[in-house]
């Protein structure tokens, strides 16, 4: 089976699939379904238009000198012979979740660096190299135990919401095509929907129990377990976390008291 022909340039993005093309710019995803495509026209070397069936016209973004061409031949190939003249009236558009792009993400993290060397800096040179260092090592025990001390209240959380609606199901261990056996187990909830997961991928046997949300089946999910162990886990986790969190309140303050 042919994979998905892509043809793509930044953010504006064309994908054939199986009986039609789906083309996103920005956050507009919209849907042509290949029946409402007359066909699609060169317009240059690299630059495609596709041509719907009641004369409207899109834009598709532009390749290079073969991925273009390419792109021309396999949607070319995959129109059906019966098209419908309804044209832009089968088309729909939606618009997908909001995204964070890479340029804010990259101004965010220099920011971030910068403003950690100069508080670094700023606390040696005003309380000492003591002080200096404490500071240094303040912001990753923040960061570290905040998001340790996150997880595990939210596993605890979870935990939680199993032990009072989860139910209980065999999970068997799945393997790739090739018969190799895969690092992870699943299995089906009450609905009829498959569930990969990586719960228990340790354990050489074929088969483990899982528990999981029937309001939830793919998210929360769990290998089943004693209560005391789940316990001791978790309390070992929120005390780790909230350890390093506490530590790195103290370096962060303790210039400053």
């Amino acid at each position: 089976m042919r994979s998905p022909q892509v043809l793509a340039k930044g953010h504006h993005i064309a994908i054939l699939r199986d009986g039609h093309l789906t083309i996103e710019q920005d956050r507009a995803i919209t849907t042509v379904p290949l029946a409402a495509v007359e066909e699609v026209r060169r317009t240059g070397a690299t630059s495609l238009v596709l041509v719907l069936t009641d004369g409207a016209t899109r834009t598709l973004p532009e390749g290079n000198a073969y991925s273009a061409p390419a792109f021309h031949a396999a949607v070319t190939e995959a129109l059906p012979e019966q098209r419908d003249p309804a044209g832009s009236a089968l088309v729909t558009t939606e618009e997908a979740p909001a995204w964070i792009p890479v340029w804010a993400v990259w101004l965010g993290a220099v920011g971030f660096v910068g403003a950690y060397v100069a508080y670094v800096w700023w606390t040696g040179a005003s309380h000492g190299s003591g002080m200096g260092m404490a500071a240094f090592g303040a912001v990753p025990a923040l960061l570290i135990g905040g998001l340790g001390t996150l997880a595990a209240a939210s596993s605890a959380r979870d935990r939680l919401l199993l032990a009072r609606r989860g139910i209980t199901v065999v999970a068997t261990r799945a393997y790739h095509p090739n018969g190799r056996k895969a690092s992870y187990y699943k299995f089906t909830d009450v609905s009829g929907n498959e569930t990969n997961t990586t719960y228990g991928s340790n354990r050489p046997t074929n088969e483990i129990h899982v528990v999981y949300d029937p309001e939830a089946p793919t998210t929360r999910h769990a290998a089943s377990e004693p209560a005391y162990v789940t316990v001791v886990k978790h309390a070992l986790g929120l005390l780790t976390g909230g350890g390093v969190l506490a530590l790195g309140l103290w370096g962060a303050l303790a210039p400053y008291v």
